[in-house]
């Protein structure tokens, strides 16, 4: 009876660990870039994204779509700097996952993207007038859920 007891304890000590890795830290960990349907260039931006600023959304076509958007998307627990993305439709657009806190992944399944890697980035059109959700693709913990938000797409 005593050995089934430690037994159940040790498997889910190991589960509670192995759930609380997904929000700590990512240095490490070799995590593949699951980009169907868009450019897969993870880990090759990595502090370049020149002209980008957390919070803004730089290199819009003021006149309409068709222009280039470049977007950094800082996530932490647990929260995206960024709950609203604006662009036009018609323009092409880089994101860029930063996991400034904890092990996180960004996806947008309307455009088949998920990145899982930080750094690592996705490149799409947005063709698809209206709003689409994105959120948080790691289970990170208790504050998962949370991780939400909208791109659209004027």
């Amino acid at each position: 009876m005593k050995i089934h007891k430690l037994l159940m304890i040790a498997a889910l000590a190991v589960t509670v660990m192995g759930t609380a890795a997904g929000c700590g830290s990512n240095s490490g960990k070799n995590n593949n870039n699951a980009n169907t349907g868009a450019s897969n260039n993870a880990g090759t931006n990595a502090g370049t994204n020149a002209g980008t600023n957390a919070g803004t959304n730089a290199g819009n076509n003021a006149a309409g779509g068709g222009g280039s958007k470049a977007i950094t998307i800082k996530a932490k627990n647990f929260e995206f700097d960024q709950p609203e993305i604006r662009v036009k439709q018609g323009d092409k657009v880089k994101i860029t996952l930063n996991n400034a806190e904890g092990f996180h992944g960004f996806a947008i399944p309307d455009y088949n993207v998920d990145i899982k890697e930080n750094n690592g980035t996705a490149e799409f059109t947005a063709d698809k007038a209206g709003e689409h959700e994105f959120h948080c693709s790691v289970v990170c913990g208790a504050g998962h859920s949370k991780m939400v938000g909208k791109l659209i797409v004027e």
